[in-house]
């Protein structure tokens, strides 16, 4: 597995080490809360991130989960995104962080952040692990950003090729015989 990756983009320390300075920076900006936070994240990719974060947020907060599908099988562009597991939860008059892993098109973010709209929380930001700025639309506000990267295919640290690398401990662009 390790022999597919071409090289290493973010290492193990520097995501550690970031993740621990969100957490702070997403204490700080809700101040006190008052029990209503809930975090939603965006499976697959980000469920790694998301343990590691809500490590380190000594709050109480509640957990969502939603599942939306953009990079089916082996593509490395998305193809559009589209939830296939619905936001369940009651978020009328709550403050709901959106965790997602990525944002590059920001056709996933934009659909959820309607999602949640439509069901009046009282706030809502988002937090990204990686931004791709020459890509991510202007119309798309991250609140909490990890990392910018370049326009790369990036796999490890949750995110994937063909449901593959999640497992990987560092961001990573595989070579270019692994896809």
């Amino acid at each position: 597995m390790q022999s597919n990756v071409a090289r290493i983009l973010i290492t193990e320390e520097q995501l550690q080490l970031r993740v621990g300075e969100l957490a702070r920076e997403i204490v700080t900006s809700y101040g006190t809360i008052d029990g209503h936070l809930t975090i939603l994240t965006i499976l697959n990719g980000s469920i790694i991130f998301l343990a590691d974060l809500i490590r380190r947020m000594p709050v109480m907060m509640r957990l969502e989960l939603v599942t939306v599908s953009s990079y089916p099988g082996r593509a490395t562009e998305s193809v559009g995104a589209r939830l296939t597991r619905e936001v369940s939860a009651d978020v009328r008059g709550q403050d709901v962080l959106v965790v997602d892993d990525i944002l590059d098109t920001g056709k996933t973010l934009r659909l959820v952040r309607q999602e949640l709209l439509q069901r009046g929380p009282r706030s809502l930001k988002i937090a990204t692990l990686l931004r791709k700025p020459s890509k991510a639309p202007p119309d798309v506000a991250v609140d909490f950003v990890g990392f910018d990267i370049e326009d790369e295919f990036v796999v490890g640290y949750g995110l994937d090729y063909d449901n593959h690398y999640r497992n990987l401990p560092y961001i990573a662009v595989l070579s270019k015989e692994a896809m």
